[in-house]
């Protein structure tokens, strides 16, 4: 997906319902209260929370939704009443594509090593990083359309934002259409070059790479570090 649309689709999320309840746009308030409250949904990977009892997925399910949800059920008993109805396998589908949409980022691509050293990504909670950005970078924007507060920050956006301030400064490298057509290129000489059976390891690649830009000045492929 181009990366306009990406970042469209971060600034004005689609509206989603899930057993029910219309969701607001996911949100840094959101992901952080979720990881603390140790939400399966959020702790546990797919296989983990798919061994988890009946009971405790749906339990999981509800908690995140009423975090999520524009409004909450006047009457709690009657929506879980009629919550219970509605497949939780769908609604949990619903649910990790919603928290995903809302969690995009820009694909970046691994860095040269500069002045002999190697780029060493942050190790810092990206919760964290994020909340510091936009709280100091995008303070306008928070108080006009976020209710004052960098936790009622559309997740997603800020993860792209933070992306591009990243780009910008020189510290990541967002894929663009050239590294995606090198990609494809690389791999269409991987798949017509190697013979079935032979095993390609990086001196192979950087062989057939070398051997592709000799041959194809006029659209070289990336060399293997």
């Amino acid at each position: 997906m181009p990366h306009d649309a990406l970042f469209a689709d971060a600034a004005r999320p689609k509206r989603v319902t899930i057993l029910g309840l219309l969701m607001l746009d996911y949100t840094l308030g959101h992901e952080l209260v979720l990881w603390q409250r140790r939400n399966p949904l959020i702790t546990h990977e797919y296989a983990g929370f798919e061994e988890l009892p009946l009971a405790e997925k749906a339990e999981a399910l509800a908690n995140a939704v009423l975090i999520c949800c524009q409004k909450t059920p006047r009457w709690l008993r009657l929506w879980e009443n009629q919550a219970a109805r509605l497949s939780l396998t769908e609604e949990v589908r619903k649910f990790r594509h919603y928290r995903r949409a809302g969690s995009n980022d820009l694909p970046c691509v691994a860095m040269p090593k500069t002045s002999g050293v190697p780029f060493h990504y942050f190790g810092a909670p990206e919760l964290a990083r994020l909340i510091n950005y936009v709280a100091q970078s995008h303070a306008q924007l928070i108080a006009r359309h976020f209710d004052g507060s960098p936790f009622n920050f559309p997740f997603g956006l800020a993860r792209m934002l933070y992306t591009t301030s990243m780009e910008c400064a020189g510290n990541v490298w967002v894929k663009n259409a050239q590294d995606e057509e090198n990609e494809l290129r690389l791999a269409a000489l991987e798949a017509t070059e190697t013979e079935p059976g032979l095993a390609v390891g990086d001196a192979a690649v950087r062989k057939l790479a070398e051997k592709w830009n000799r041959e194809h000045p006029a659209t070289p492929v990336p060399m293997p570090d």
